[in-house]
């Protein structure tokens, strides 16, 4: 690939042969323009780590090709690259909110760079590469898959400040990373299947956006879970990788190997000792802080700061709400995705994005209503059946023909599958 270029489009695309020492794999990210200050701090961990190394982050809500400029190595893409319809862009934004649209066209992405290399590593944007990732090479060779489970040793009960539950509520793998090769591609497709309409965060019915589908594709398409103490270290895992500072290489004690990438998921980098607030406790208090942690969350909540003084105030989700200005939610997206799988992909439905929409899309809200309600209804008599489970069974015992058709309802609010 060249050493500096804009944003790229299919037709773009040239094979890493076609320029002299380009290395086999990219790695590459996804994020909306309110995350792109985390995806240039991680741009500048990889320009430090292996400078060699291309860089593509697609932005799902803007074209900001410009911020390739003056970037070595560094490619931003819009979702032109993703290979679908405009509308069907659209129908994405509006059935998901933001982080179920960025992790939903992961496949398609991933498949995407496939054509112009062998491999294909994405990141979360709040990650931090901290020395070269040179392990994943050989392995895709070997795999085609690489992926990276939340934790590697067994969780004695009561012993840390997190349980082996956490895996069973959203997955037994972070896919904050998942490294892929052309042999891939079988497994990329099966995952697009299900993401294009079942990426939700929806923990009643067991699903959370792409990681819970990977238990299932691990399986299917025998992908390898990496076990380097290294690699996706973050807040759920501190646990069994505490490391020592830049002076020893950011080792990892429990196993010597070498501290490769760093999860900052939860992160403010107007308070990086914290390190993370998405556990919901002090990660101090809970005795899993260090010196050399705090040195690294205070190196990458610099580099997030400096990123985001240049790039200025942040700005609002595209598709956060439709062209009124009212904000889309949660409720209206599933409503409206309820209609896009009866419809089908020739549906004739108002875009909240399109001005000329604006008035049907209201008048489809109006109809919609009822939808909504039944919706929450269902999510509320699937949450009573397991809330309340001695006044449940009472009710099947009083009030059989009643229970028969709460039983329906649950039924049928639980049929996620299109």
């Amino acid at each position: 690939m060249d050493e500096q270029k804009g944003s790229i489009l299919s037709s773009d695309i040239s094979t890493p042969a076609d320029s002299a020492g380009a290395l086999r794999g990219v790695y590459c990210t996804i994020v909306a323009q309110n995350y792109l200050p985390q995806a240039l701090a991680l741009y500048s961990s990889i320009r430090e780590m292996e400078p060699d190394r291309d860089f593509v982050i697609l932005v799902i809500d803007e074209d900001r090709s410009d911020l390739s400029r003056d970037r070595p190595r560094l490619t931003v893409a819009t979702t032109e690259v993703l290979g679908l319809p405009p509308r069907e862009v659209s129908d994405l934004a509006t059935i998901y909110d933001v982080v179920e649209f960025s992790t939903a066209v992961k496949p398609l992405f991933l498949k995407y760079l496939l054509v112009a290399y062998e491999q294909a590593v994405y990141l979360d944007p709040d990650t931090f590469v901290v020395s070269p990732l040179i392990e994943l090479e050989p392995l895709l060779d070997e795999w085609g898959i690489v992926l990276t489970p939340h934790f590697l040793e067994p969780i004695e009960p009561g012993d840390a400040y997190i349980s082996e539950v956490h895996s069973l509520t959203v997955g037994i793998h972070n896919l904050g990373f998942c490294a892929v090769g052309r042999q891939a591609i079988p497994f990329l497709d099966w995952w697009w299947t299900h993401l294009e309409r079942e990426c939700l965060i929806y923990p009643l019915l067991g699903i959370f956006v792409d990681q819970k589908w990977t238990d299932i594709g691990a399986t299917l398409f025998n992908a390898h879970s990496l076990r380097h103490y290294g690699y996706n270290v973050g807040p759920w895992n501190l646990h069994e990788r505490s490391f020592d500072d830049e002076s020893s290489a950011w080792s990892l004690r429990q196993s010597g190997e070498q501290l490769r990438l760093f999860h900052f998921s939860g992160f403010n980098p107007e308070d990086p000792d914290a390190i993370s607030v998405r556990l919901n406790f002090n990660m101090k208090e809970a005795g899993v802080g260090s010196n050399a942690l705090t040195s690294l969350s205070r190196r990458y909540a610099a580099r997030v700061l400096d990123a985001r003084s240049m790039l200025g105030a942040n700005p609002r989700y595209a598709f956060e709400a439709d062209t009124t200005g009212k904000v889309l939610s949660k409720r209206v997206r599933r409503a409206y995705r309820k209609d896009l799988i009866g419809q089908g992909k020739r549906h004739n439905l108002p875009s909240p994005f399109e001005s000329i929409d604006a008035r049907a899309f209201k008048k489809w809200k109006i109809k919609s209503l009822a939808s909504r309600v039944s919706a929450g209804a269902g999510d509320a008599a699937i949450a009573m059946k397991y809330a309340f489970p001695d006044e449940y069974n009472s009710m099947k015992r009083a009030l059989p023909a009643q229970f028969t058709w709460l039983r329906k309802r649950l039924l049928r609010a639980s049929r996620v599958r299109r």
